[in-house]
């Protein structure tokens, strides 16, 4: 407790405060102790995006698609004619560095004590959570700054299609894979699985060559609305070529809809999607049992949520046909797709894939591997 003494001859007062530590009063003042520097950057991996036009009337579609998807460390390449129309690297995620955490006191600290580190505690927590706002607002400004400059509208816009060069699938997949080889040999193959291979196709004709697809992910967008015949065949090609997915999309699936597929290839391995258990089927049977439509219906609140999509994967064991076990995944998929249309979920935001006897879960003629998986794309 304090006492009030009066100083010798003196007029001012002194208050004495016994248990408190002056020592420090009258010297240098002491700079609280922190941990290391806190670096603040995204942890973006590379991934490539490469597009092939078949003449300008795309180009408005692919200038939106690239916008909507762009992202930091990603290489995006764009051909016609064989030729290409751009190629160009998106920025680093920016860097921010803020102070480190300050260090807590020692054993024996005072109430005093304790309450200054947990006010220093709070303003670096929020320092720390400021530098985070800053990087993403640096690193959506220097993305959002790198599309204006591709001018890839305007570029696009001056495309011809020469006249006897060949077209459809086959010769589109042909300048991809060779492309999309350059670029991985360029960057030591940095990109892993995030490749995606963008497709503006007039036609589904042609064959791509085996092996000419190394593990990409092929997205292929017509003008016009494919059979289910013809999206089947399309992707039974594209992934005996290798691809690691394939998807055809007519005018009827939305450019969100495109858009996400894209974004989830160029992201591989990021947790942002549902995934439903696996809906079987009997053998060389696409109808669906009571078990697939118990299954199928938890899923529907999510779907019918605006905005939401679902990629429909179907599958088959291996004790068919190559063609045949295409279209019976093919089958499967849109089996459950019907089930989803008919219970108001809209259809375009449904995009269906066979993969036939493909990324098989256990013995090729497993049950196991007589499956659909839906993976649903957040709102």
């Amino acid at each position: 407790m304090g006492k009030i003494i009066q100083w010798g001859g003196a007029a001012g007062i002194a208050l004495i405060l016994a248990g408190c530590d002056l020592s420090g009063i009258g010297g240098p003042a002491k700079t609280p102790a922190t941990g290391p520097r806190i670096i603040i950057s995204q942890a973006a991996a590379p991934s490539a995006l490469l597009a092939v036009l078949p003449g300008p009337a795309s180009g408005p579609a692919l200038a939106a698609l690239v916008g909507a998807t762009a992202r930091p460390r990603e290489d995006l390449a764009v051909l016609a004619a064989a030729s290409t129309v751009l190629s160009s690297a998106a920025p680093s995620p920016a860097t921010v560095v803020v102070a480190g955490r300050p260090a807590a006191p020692g054993s024996g600290e005072t109430s005093y004590q304790q309450a200054q580190y947990t006010s220093r505690l709070t303003r670096w927590q929020d320092e720390v959570s400021s530098g985070r706002r800053a990087e993403a607002t640096q690193t959506r400004d220097a993305v959002s700054a790198w599309v204006r400059g591709l001018a890839l509208q305007v570029k696009s816009a001056r495309l011809t299609d020469p006249a006897g060069r060949a077209a459809g699938l086959a010769a589109e997949c042909a300048d991809a894979a060779s492309a999309l080889a350059g670029l991985a040999q360029a960057d030591g193959n940095a990109f892993g699985t995030r490749r995606v291979i963008v497709l503006y196709s007039d036609n589904l004709s042609g064959r791509p060559p085996a092996g000419s697809l190394a593990g990409d992910r092929v997205i292929v967008i017509t003008q016009f609305t494919p059979t289910g015949a013809q999206a089947s065949a399309a992707q039974a090609d594209l992934l005996a070529a290798g691809a690691a997915q394939a998807a055809v999309a007519g005018p009827e699936v939305t450019s969100g809809q495109i858009a996400a597929l894209v974004s989830a290839g160029l992201s591989q391995g990021a947790a942002d999607d549902s995934v439903s258990a696996p809906v079987l089927f009997s053998n060389d049977s696409a109808a669906l049992s009571g078990h697939a439509v118990s299954a199928l219906t938890a899923l529907l609140a999510r779907l019918r949520e605006p905005g939401a999509a679902a990629l429909i994967n179907g599958f088959a064991s291996s004790t068919g046909g190559t063609a045949a076990n295409y279209t019976l995944s093919y089958q499967r998929a849109t089996a459950v797709a019907a089930f989803f249309e008919s219970r108001d979920v809209p259809a375009s935001s449904l995009i269906i894939v066979g993969h036939g006897a493909s990324d098989l879960v256990a013995p090729g003629a497993s049950g196991d591997n007589r499956r659909v998986i839906v993976v649903l794309q957040a709102p």
